[in-house]
């Protein structure tokens, strides 16, 4: 099981942890160079001692030792040392390192006169780690108040998110409004964005289960009560030789609407997937299903391929030309283009005219008013173009599909 943890927790952390170690880094560059910078500092003093020495020699012919200490200076006047130190004697002008001791030897290019001064190797460590300890003490706080700093940067940097967290607690698993949080970082607005597209989707199946239940209670109550009432005359022996054929009617008309309730039920919840199919193959097959006479124009291809899931196709063509064989006058024709598209017709009654809304039907229609609802919802899905048309005897349907014109996606026959 994963232990809870906490991002603010976890940033303050990382945050200081970063802080100390660039912190540390600092002040180790810093003493790196006020080391550098001190040994010069001595040197220069050296350099300056040494001079003032010779300077005062020359001009008082004489100079007492030093007392014992970090210091010493050894004075040499013809070979011979007047004052003497305890490193021994140095041959080269310029700053040395001897044990113990940092020296500086400055000769007189007048005279024989040689100069020696130098400090202890330990005052000038001292002298080093004392600075140091005054860097890291004026440092210090500045260390020590960071994470305070830092902990109530990252609060405030993170208040939307926590607000954000706040209020998708605070709400009910029952409301299914869209979540705003207009003030997120560019880097959580996704999942605002995300939770809006799936409340969405359970919006959209919840109303699709809501229709579906009110559509089939509605719809439905008509042919059962009149099944209902043939069973209860041919069960008391009162119905006539007719009954049965009604009965069955009753029962044909309602497991059709039944059927088409299913279908759009499917619709409405976005069930057809993608895929592509043969055009050509689905319309031959869904001509052979249907039972009723239709002229199928092919447009001599032999396959169309199209992006388009096959049983949503099916579906569509299946419900445009059950439409069109019951609302029309007959001549029911379904033409193929190479783009590849198709279009079905058919010949019309005066009066006649589209009904798109769901159980929108004529008065003389004896169907569920529910084919062309079907066809819409199906086609969006698939991103399929519907076009209506109807002039003065036909109506015709055509369907464009999506990528049409794409080079090699109908073959025409040889």
């Amino acid at each position: 099981m994963t232990r809870p943890w906490s991002l603010r927790g976890r940033l303050v952390r990382r945050v200081v942890l970063g802080a100390c170690a660039a912190w540390l880094a600092g002040v180790a560059l810093a003493a790196t160079v006020i080391s550098h910078e001190m040994s010069e500092l001595m040197d220069d003093s050296l350099e300056a001692s040494a001079r003032l020495s010779l300077s005062l020699y020359r001009g008082a012919g004489q100079l007492g030792p030093l007392p014992p200490g970090d210091s010493a200076i050894r004075i040499v006047d013809g070979g011979v040392a007047v004052i003497d130190a305890p490193w021994a004697p140095v041959t080269a002008d310029g700053g040395q390192d001897l044990p113990g001791w940092r020296v500086f030897r400055l000769a007189d290019p007048d005279s024989d006169l040689v100069v020696e001064v130098g400090h202890t190797n330990a005052w000038r460590r001292d002298e080093l780690r004392e600075s140091l300890a005054w860097l890291v003490a004026l440092m210090l706080p500045v260390l020590l108040a960071a994470p305070v700093a830092i902990r109530g940067a990252v609060g405030s940097a993170l208040r939307p998110a926590t607000r954000f967290a706040d209020g998708l607690r605070g709400r009910s698993a029952q409301d299914l409004s869209p979540v705003a949080a207009p003030d997120l970082p560019v880097e959580l607005a996704p999942i605002p964005q995300a939770l809006n597209s799936y409340l969405d989707t359970i919006r959209a199946r919840i109303e699709a289960e809501r229709q579906f239940a009110t559509n089939a209670a509605h719809e439905l109550r008509t042919p059962i009560a009149a099944a209902s009432g043939q069973a209860q005359l041919i069960a008391a022996g009162l119905a006539d030789d007719a009954a049965a054929g009604r009965l069955a009617a009753a029962l044909g008309r309602m497991g059709h609407l039944v059927d088409r309730l299913l279908q759009l039920s499917r619709a409405d919840a976005g069930g057809a997937a993608a895929g592509r199919c043969d055009l050509v193959r689905i319309a031959r097959m869904v001509i052979d299903d249907l039972g009723h006479p239709v002229t199928f124009d092919d447009a001599e291809m032999t396959t169309a391929s199209v992006p388009v899931d096959p049983d949503a196709l099916a579906l569509i063509l299946r419900n445009l030309l059950r439409n069109a064989a019951d609302h029309g006058t007959g001549d029911l024709r379904l033409r193929l283009s190479p783009v590849p598209g198709l279009t079905v017709s058919n010949r019309i009654a005066p009066g006649a005219a589209f009904q798109h809304g769901t159980f929108e039907k004529s008065a003389r229609s004896q169907g569920a008013g529910l084919g062309l609802a079907i066809v819409a919802r199906v086609a969006a899905a698939q991103g399929i173009k519907v076009d209506y048309a109807m002039d003065r005897d036909r109506a015709s349907v055509s369907l464009r599909f999506p990528e049409a014109g794409d080079a090699g996606s109908a073959v025409i026959a040889e």
